[in-house]
């Protein structure tokens, strides 16, 4: 049996600023020994880029991260102090659901100095069959943050998870997010993968 529920989240929270990288000095380059001809620089191989990551997009500015934790309260309290990744999950067991949360930047304010942002999500089960119950999900109705270029998490999480009949496997989250005042939507996704919970061991 499928469990869906949404969870609002009411949290203000402004990423933490990462940490500047440090800089060395660099060494001049050495000159060639008089009557040497300069020695060729070789090529360097190029490297491969891995494949963009489909949680994340970005449209004329308006930018969405989707992210999965299993527990949404522990995700915002280390998100504050810039370490939500290390709350970051995937993957989960029968009655335990994940928390799909939706990170956003650049929205654009009304008249009024304020955001309206939605999100509509579209979940594939294992056997292909979706569900599209938790539509207008309300992610950012109210001021416009201070610093548009700044991350944000929003205020509407989807919670979701089966019990122990299943079914197992993997889920694809998909999430439309929409600025409604500027009139831009990017999509994001995620797959989770749901199994059996493991036996509890018979105390003797």
């Amino acid at each position: 049996m499928i469990l869906v529920k949404l969870a609002a989240i009411a949290a203000l929270i402004v990423a933490a600023p990462a940490a500047a990288a440090p800089q060395t000095a660099t060494k001049p380059a050495a000159k060639p020994a008089p009557g040497k001809p300069a020695a060729k620089a070789k090529p360097k191989a190029r490297t491969k880029l891995p494949p963009p990551a489909l949680n994340i997009a970005e449209k004329d500015g308006f930018g969405v991260m989707q992210v999965a934790a299993s527990d949404a309260a522990a995700f915002i309290a280390a998100w504050k102090i810039g370490d939500g990744a290390k709350n970051e999950t995937t993957r989960t067991v029968a009655d335990k659901p994940l928390f799909t949360l939706l990170i956003f930047r650049g929205c654009k304010a009304d008249a009024d100095g304020k955001c309206d942002i939605v999100a509509d999500f579209a979940i594939t089960r294992p056997d292909g069959t979706i569900n599209e119950d938790n539509k207008g999900v309300v992610v950012w109705n109210k001021a416009a943050p201070t610093d548009p270029k700044k991350p944000m998490i929003g205020d509407g999480a989807l919670g979701y998870g089966v019990d122990s009949e299943g079914p197992f496997g993997d889920y694809r989250v998909v999430a439309t997010v929409t600025d409604k005042v500027a009139g831009t939507s990017v999509t994001t996704e995620q797959t989770l993968t749901i199994a059996p919970a493991l036996p509890t061991p018979e105390v003797k």
